[in-house]
């Protein structure tokens, strides 16, 4: 294994879970442009080596496979550079700057025969994972509605896109875009609407309709706090819904009918409820319950047993897909099919 960038949220989220993978991995070089960083990361995290340039640490070391998490045109450049030297990638979200980049990746990946599998780490979530169980297990996939709403404060222009509002779409909100596909199925068509209060203030509301027939209803907005990202998702099956809080602090699902028949009393609403605890074991630490921890075990699983993973660059490339078809829906006026 190799990792091109050490930057804060690799640093804190993602090379902690590798000490988890020993048996599994060997840990052969850092890489980022500012030497303090790659080598500081080398020394913590237990790689041999550490290089500035991503190029010739590609050239000189055998490697299987890379994680690549900087900005998006890192993802998208260094990506394509390792799929023509024979690597796996896991990169971060998004893959590229747009749907485009993100298909020129697809096809590399493709005619390579090596992985791209992008960080969607709300996937392996321990909330998300469990609705996914249910609706696959409990419904068999029959899902009416879904309903999210994913906030935060104020965003910015990022890696060149504006404005804000566009930048916020592909930097942020792509996260979501990913996870109703993952709950529910292909999108067919959305129709958004968009409300800004200033530059870095704004408000999406998106209908979607699937191809299976389900519909949802999207709020991602700009408008509300970074001190407290504000997320839930709700899933409604067939006289059943399950609702998850923060993808990882609360689930509540409440099922067809009662889970225990009641004598001489009633007792209705009967649900089941599971939230996080806070005792010191691996299941229960952040990086667990919010996906960073099993997104990476799914990497490098699927390199040793060459199996896709999932999600995989056809993923980022639908995520993004579905990120210009709701900023084309706001500027058209109507509704757009993403594919």
């Amino acid at each position: 294994m190799g990792f091109i960038g050490c930057g804060s949220h690799s640093t804190e989220n993602l090379y902690p879970c590798l000490r988890y993978f020993a048996d599994k991995i060997e840990l052969v070089a850092t890489c980022d442009i500012i030497a303090e960083k790659a080598e500081k990361n080398a020394r913590l995290f237990g790689f041999r080596k550490w290089y500035t340039d991503y190029s010739r640490m590609i050239g000189r070391e055998d490697l299987d496979a890379v994680f690549i998490v900087g900005h998006p045109a890192l993802h998208y450049e260094a990506g394509l550079e390792c799929l023509k030297s024979g690597i796996h990638v896991f990169v971060e979200k998004p893959p590229a700057l747009n749907s485009n980049q993100a298909y020129k990746l697809m096809e590399a990946s493709k005619s390579s025969g090596r992985f791209v599998m992008v960080a969607f780490m709300k996937r392996f979530s321990v909330g998300y994972r469990l609705a996914k169980t249910v609706i696959d297990k409990l419904w068999l996939g029959k899902v009416t509605h879904i309903s999210t709403k994913f906030a935060n404060g104020p965003y910015g222009s990022v890696w060149g896109i504006e404005p804000p509002a566009k930048a916020f779409l592909i930097g942020q909100a792509v996260h979501h875009f990913d996870l109703i596909r993952f709950l529910v199925g292909e999108v067919e068509e959305v129709y958004a609407k968009l409300h800004t209060l200033t530059d870095t203030k704004f408000s999406y509301s998106i209908l979607v309709t699937f191809r299976n027939g389900a519909t949802g209803v999207m709020n991602l907005n700009s408008c509300q706090s970074w001190l407290k990202i504000d997320e839930y998702v709700e899933v409604t099956g067939d006289e059943s819904f399950i609702f998850v809080d923060d993808m990882a602090s609360q689930v509540k699902y409440y099922p067809r009918g009662l889970w225990i028949e009641t004598e001489e009393f009633k007792a209705a609403n009967q649900g089941y409820f599971w939230e996080i605890n806070h005792l010191p074991s691996l299941e229960y630490q952040s990086r667990y319950l919010r996906g960073y921890y099993g997104e990476i075990e799914h990497f490098i699983d699927s390199v040793l047993e060459d199996k896709p993973p999932k999600p995989s660059i056809e993923d980022g490339f639908k995520a993004l897909k579905l990120a210009e078809a709701v900023w084309n829906s706001v500027y058209e006026g109507r509704a757009v099919k993403p594919y």
